[in-house]
């Protein structure tokens, strides 16, 4: 090959050599020199629990209050001369409390007759309904007991004995902030009861409960 020919060739390859050191050059350069933008973002929820609170009256507590503990509120029988088949009765209020911001449902869940104080219980009966207003608006006496009455024990002919539990809750829904709902209840001496129950008393204590919606 002529000399100035393979002079040409060096400078040739000379020239790729450094075109290709080059490309790997600026290669590495970019890949050093990418960056990626951040940001973030935020939220806060803030938290607080509902009030369900529940109070009771009755004619012989005429002012609401928190009743959760038995005696609780004054049920006003006037059932002291108690005759077979005589229905006696009283109502009972219950409302949320005015700071309570959620309604519920409250129920007949229990029955207490008191141990000490239970000579008459067997030969007594008895029946509730919940009454189309608070009382005393509405009265408590036979009428609330004709149908389409609301019953949360009982029926139009039918009662339960005082010595056995309440049957099935009925459900009783009750709104937020001072809602009211009035229960009515008649008690009675069963009809042919034995002459041994004369002059014999008994105490008894519902229980409801409230659950909030």
């Amino acid at each position: 090959m002529p000399r100035h020919a393979e002079r040409r060739r060096r400078r040739g390859a000379a020239r790729w050599r450094a075109v290709l050191a080059g490309g790997l050059v600026l290669g590495a350069g970019a890949t050093a020199t990418l960056a990626a933008w951040t940001d973030t973002e935020t939220a806060t929820g803030s938290f607080g629990s509902s009030v369900f609170d529940l109070q009771s009256q009755s004619a012989g507590s005429p002012t609401y209050a928190d009743n959760a503990v038995a005696p609780g509120a004054s049920l006003t029988f006037n059932a002291t001369a108690m005759s077979p088949s005589v229905s006696h009765y009283a109502w009972l209020n219950v409302r949320t409390t005015p700071a309570s911001t959620v309604g519920g449902d409250v129920v007949l869940t229990g029955l207490d007759v008191d141990s000490t104080d239970n000579a008459l219980a067997p030969a007594l009966e008895y029946r509730a309904v919940r009454t189309s207003s608070p009382n005393p608006t509405i009265a408590c006496n036979a009428a609330a007991f004709a149908a389409p009455s609301t019953f949360i024990v009982g029926g139009t002919t039918t009662w339960v004995a005082l010595s056995s539990a309440p049957p099935t809750p009925v459900s009783n829904p009750i709104g937020a902030a001072g809602a009211s709902i009035g229960f009515c209840f008649d008690v009675r001496v069963i009809a042919g009861a034995a002459n041994s129950y004369q002059g014999e008393t008994a105490k008894a204590t519902w229980t409801f409960t409230g659950t909030s919606g």
